[in-house]
């Protein structure tokens, strides 16, 4: 595995593959290439973690409504987040420990906004064993 995600060009959105050894890897690096569309994290430090927990019907249901989770964090607590610690996930439920900080406008440059995750083209599989790819859509 080389890179932990790619992003995809797409005519109105923008999209990302991202790819884990293990399903928690994988949800772990889908949030960090999308705060990674959303901004510049190298800057990003501590001060801020968060328990996340969500529920779904299935890995697909799961990674989006994960990502929109994170995405509410980030709109409501306004923190950029770069640390994703999955403690517990099954096919319907994850739960993770997030990590970043506090937005500051004269530290962190922003790139684009990204509104929500969609459930376009979603597709959580594993390519080989031991190898798992996830794709998503975002409307910016």
């Amino acid at each position: 595995m080389e890179k932990p995600f790619e992003v995809l060009d797409h005519t109105a959105d923008i999209g990302l593959v991202a790819w884990g050894r293990s399903l928690e890897e994988l949800f772990a690096n889908a949030a960090l290439g999308m705060f990674s569309l959303i901004g510049a994290l190298e800057k990003v430090d501590g001060g801020f973690t968060a328990e996340v927990a969500v529920e779904g019907s299935d890995y697909e249901d799961l990674l989006v409504t994960w990502l929109n989770e994170l995405l509410y964090l980030f709109e409501a607590e306004e923190v950029l987040l770069k640390a994703f610690d999955i403690q517990e996930l099954g096919q319907y439920y994850l739960r993770a420990r997030v990590s970043g900080e506090p937005l500051d406008f004269e530290r962190h440059e922003l790139f684009r906004v990204v509104k929500a995750c969609t459930y376009h083209e979603v597709k959580v599989e594993e390519v080989e064993p031991g190898l798992f790819r996830a794709q998503v859509y975002f409307d910016i």
